[in-house]
This record gives structure tokens, sequence and C-alpha cells, in this order.
């Protein structure tokens, strides 16, 4: 069961003076460059068309920043090259965009692929996907503007995509306390149709079903590891989120997760350890050998035929369903209910299974006609050999008594009111919101808070941090900052800095598509799809502006929250945004805007 913890504001940083912006007109630099290849920004085909298919592929930001390095950013073009900007250089007629890699191009048609991403994780260390299913660990060198230094691919792994797209959602590089190796963990977010997923418990466990949506969203950590210089494949977990992912990071020092989210959620697979509840011990099994009958089966020369029973309810997604040449094995939902090594092996390709009214049965094809099978499981005890399907009929209401009783067991009875006794008051919303650590080493939730208001963006910490994100609470905009695992105090989140009325200014923006803040929080932007963008400086920003009185008490005020609003010259869709303490970048598939906010 999760912690519960609370997200408990700072009073200190909260305004309760607050009067609102002032409207300046005061005009603010700005430079237009032309890229030198044109940015392309992927959409959905016919068959992507999930509303998280839309958010991943509407919502992408072109701009990448830097932890590391505070005077470069970064974009992928659209023959997918990794270009660096030297922000400084922006200023002048001669700006300063410097391809430092080229990510190798595995087919031609990029139709169905994800936006190239790319993830910083360490000071020497990035991690970039073409959007198509490769992920490529490359050594950057020391990413300052005067190093020309060009990238190294170092890896490259198809463990994350299998074909399938994903998009690095965030990275992290750490390293051993004896530093004899390093572990690179990194997020990715893939949408991907329900029967394709691989799973070690059933889908159903989460509500999930085709129809409702074919798709779901599975969130992937992989890690590598680095010994005497070579990369390797460690370790893969994902997670099914069926109703969407709003925020996803790697807790400091990589073995724990900070999820943002809706219920129900949880992990699935586990590529070092099955997370499906294991069998029952075999003493257990031989002590209730008469009752607990779990499945039965006959052979003929060619093949042996298996049955076993569910409820009348149960469909495919309630089951996972895994036959090798050596083994079987079934999951019901959360539970195993038939693993082993079979007596003998059996031809893959013409076995098969199917589901019909609860009865799964088997139909599996012998590679050694010749041998009579004395069992099907070894050392599992309660199977029964009958002699054909008739026979196997005559248990099913000794399974079925089994089921149930089993069901009791695990806490299930008959609800002790009936749901149309609630009124509308008792009803309890289920598009709550909830920020969630997830362990990495024990494959559990361990602390949960629910959100009380709407997540309006996250913005990039300091190196080694997980991203800040940014709540609405009452009509504000707070930071909250994830802790990391060596703090020896209770996991939580830190009230880091607030911007005033930005919850409700927001609301009111039906054509944002992106919402930026600097590192020290000076000015918020929100850019328009096409055109706007409008900066809300707080009023502890000290940068230029005219000094003003206030009537009633003609008392000079010196610094206020201001309202500036600016009209971008392009008729092209905003494709990224990124605000530095001194700079504002805005990209379009052509050109890139910098709007000099502060002066240094």
């Amino acid at each position: 069961m999760e912690q519960l913890f609370e997200l408990r504001p700072r009073k200190d940083l909260l305004d309760p003076t607050f009067e609102g912006y002032k409207l300046s007109l005061d005009s603010l630099p700005v430079y237009k460059h032309e890229v030198p290849v044109a940015v392309e920004h992927l959409k959905p085909n016919e068959e992507q068309f999930s509303f998280q298919h839309v958010k991943t592929f509407g919502l992408h930001n072109h701009l990448i920043d830097d932890p590391w390095s505070d005077e470069v950013a970064f974009f992928i073009s659209k023959d997918l090259q990794i270009f660096k900007i030297n922000l400084h250089s922006l200023v002048s007629q001669s700006p300063e965009f410097k391809s430092v890699w080229q990510l190798p191009r595995h087919l031609e048609s990029r139709d169905g692929w994800f936006n190239a991403s790319l993830s910083f994780a360490g000071p020497e260390l990035a991690v970039v996907t073409d959007g198509g299913g490769v992920l490529h660990i490359v050594d950057t060198g020391v990413r300052t503007p005067a190093n020309s230094h060009l990238w190294q691919a170092k890896f490259s792994s198809e463990d994350l995509g299998n074909s399938e797209p994903f998009k690095i959602t965030h990275s992290m590089l750490n390293t051993t306390e004896s530093n004899q190796s390093e572990t690179l963990s990194v997020l990715a977010l893939k949408v991907e149709s329900i029967d394709k997923v691989e799973s070690q418990i059933a889908l159903s466990v989460f509500g999930c079903s085709e129809k409702e949506t074919p798709f779901i969203n599975c969130l992937e950590w992989v890690q590598y590891e680095h010994v005497d210089g070579h990369w390797s494949f460690k370790q893969l977990k994902r997670l099914a989120i069926p109703h969407g992912l709003d925020y996803a990071s790697i807790l400091s020092p990589g073995k724990a997760l900070c999820l943002i989210a809706r219920e129900p959620l949880g992990i699935i697979f586990d590529s070092k350890k099955n997370v499906a509840a294991p069998l029952e011990n075999n003493e257990r099994m031989q002590d209730e050998i008469e009752t607990k009958v779990a499945y039965t089966w006959t052979e003929s020369p060619e093949e042996v035929t298996v049955w076993m029973t569910f409820d009348k309810q149960t469909s495919k997604h309630d089951l996972v369903v895994k036959i090798e040449s050596q083994t079987l094995k079934v999951v019901y939902k959360q539970q195993t209910y038939l693993d082993g090594e079979l007596a003998h092996p059996i031809s893959v390709g013409s076995s098969t299974w199917t589901l019909l009214d609860g009865k799964l049965e088997f139909i599996l094809s012998k590679v050694d006609k010749s041998l009579s099978w004395n069992h099907l499981i070894q050392s599992d005890l309660r199977g029964r050999k009958v002699l054909d399907a008739e026979t196997a009929a005559d248990y099913e209401s000794v399974i079925n008594m089994t089921m149930k009783e089993t069901q009791a067991e695990g806490g299930g009875r008959p609800p002790v009111f009936s749901s149309e006794q609630l009124e509308e008051c008792d009803d309890m919303p289920m598009d709550e919101s909830c920020v969630f650590r997830f362990d990495g080493e024990t494959n559990k939730f361990t602390h949960k808070a629910i959100l009380s208001g709407q997540l309006l963006f996250f913005t990039q910490s300091a190196p080694g941090l997980a991203p800040a994100f940014c709540l609405r609470h009452d009509v504000d905009g707070l930071i909250w900052q994830p802790m990391g695992d060596e703090l020896e105090q209770s996991w939580g989140c830190l009230h880091t800095a607030a911007l005033q009325a930005l919850g409700y200014i927001q609301a009111s923006k039906e054509q944002r598509k992106f919402t930026v803040a600097p590192p020290n929080m000076t000015y918020a932007a929100l850019c328009d799809a096409f055109s706007h963008v409008y900066i809300y400086r707080q009023s502890n920003c000290t940068s230029t502006g005219v000094e003003m009185v206030h009537r009633p008490t003609g008392r000079r005020v010196g610094n206020i929250a201001r309202q500036q609003v600016l009209n971008i010259d392009s008729s092209e869709e905003c494709l990224g945004a990124l605000a530095t303490n001194s700079f504002l970048l805005l990209l379009t598939s052509s050109s890139l805007f910098s709007i000099r906010v502060n002066s240094d």
C-alpha cells in the first residue's frame, strides 16, 4: 500500500497581496534567423488515432535544453541532423548553428514514427532516438559553444523499440561507489496496440479492453551498463498506464521513478523477474490434491489437449498465455495458474489455444509422436488425465469451485451495498491525477499524493535532478521539485518557486501550445501555436522597465509584475519553445526566433 503524502506549499513563496500584471508596451529585441536545415514535425498516420497519439505528436517540443550548459540549445532537423545553437551568437547577424551528429536512418519512410527525441543523461553523454524504434547512446564531449567536438555513437539498441516508435522522456547516468561501472537509465513512452504488448500479467487488471480503446500507454524503463569501455543491456521494466502519462522522471541515484498519471497503473513486465504472483508451493498442492484440480488433459499419438476453466466472462485480455517448446505458462489476471516444464518437447508453431465461455483449451503438437505422456507438467499434481473431452467436462464443476475458493482467499466477496444506493455526492471522481514514487527494487508504488490542481508544465532542473513540474494552486502556478533518494528524510516533492496567477492565466489561453519558464523563474512565457507569445514577468524580475508611482500614496514602485505581448513575424506553426534566464527561443519549421527578455 502506498504511503500518502501531501504537497505542502511554502507560505513565504506565496503572495496573497498580488494585484495582477500591468501591461507593458516596452518593446523587446527579437532576432530572427533561418535554420540551416528545416525542421519537420511528424503527425499521426491513419492508424494512430488515440488521444495519447495526438498528445505525443502535438505537444512534442523540438527545442532541447542542456542542464549542464546554459549557453547552448539543440534541435533535430528533418534529415535527422542534430544542431547545436550558440545562444549568445543569436544577438548577432552571424548565428552559430553547428551540426554535431547525423542519426543513422534505417528506413526511408518515417510514416508512423514519433518525432526524434534527445535527452542528456550526463555532462558528456546523451541518448537519442530517431522515433522509429532505435536508441543510440552517444558520447558528446563537453557541450560548450567553444567545443567543436563531433559526437560519436557508442552503442545502438533496439531493446526498447522492437520496430515500434517511442519517445524519450528522461535519462540519467549514475556511477557506482567504486567507480568500476556506470549505469544509464532511460525512460521511453510508447503507445501500443493492446494485442502487441508483451506482458507478464493480464492487461484487464488495469481495465484495458478493446471496447474502450485498442491502444495502451506503456512506459519502458531500460538500463544499460558501462564496464571496461563497453555498453551492454542490463534490465527492462514496463509499466502500463492506460489513461495517459503526464510526467515521468528518474530519481537520483536511478533506483526509483516519479510519475504523474491517473489510476490504475502498474508494472506488467520485468526482464529479470516475473511480476505475476507465483504458483502456490508444492507442499500445499499435495495437501489439497483432492480439491485443487486446476486442469484436465488427454493425449493422442499426435497431440496433447489441455482444458482449464475460468469465469464465463473471462476474455483474452484476462489471460497471459506463453507456449514454448518445453514449457507452458498461464497467468489469470495477476495470479499464475500454470507454470512449469512439459513432460516432453512440443512443436510451438503448430500448437494453439482458444477461449470460449471461460473454457481455455490448448492443443499441443508432439515432437516425438512415439512417446506417451505420464504427466503434463513436471512436479505439478493438480492435473487430471482423462480419456476424452466428455470426461473432462465432469471435472468442470470441481474446477469452478476451486476458482471461487481461490478468489475468496484473495479477498473477493460480494459487496455489502449496491451501487444504486450511492448518491451523486458519494461518487468518487475517477479522473484524479496523482504523483507516484515507483521503487525499482520492489516493483511497487511506495508514495502517492493526489493532485488538487492541474499540471501546467514541467521544466529542467539542476544537473542530476529530476525535472521540476508546475501545478495550479488556487490561481497561481507552483513549482515542485521531486526529491532524490539520497536524502534520509521521507520522500516527497519540495515547493521551490511560485508563478503568480499563472494557473488562472493559462486557463484562458485556448490557443496555447507551450508554457516555459527559465531556471531562475523570473518570468513565464505562454506560446500560441501561431504568432502570439505572452510573457509574464514576476515582481522579482529586475530587468529593464520604467519606475512607476502608486497614485493614491505617491509611493515609487521599482519592480512590478508586468505582462508583455509579442506578435511573431511568421505564418508557420511554433514547433518548439525554450526559456533561459536571458533568452526566450521559438522554433518554426524554417526559422529560430531569439527574444532578449532579460539583460545579463
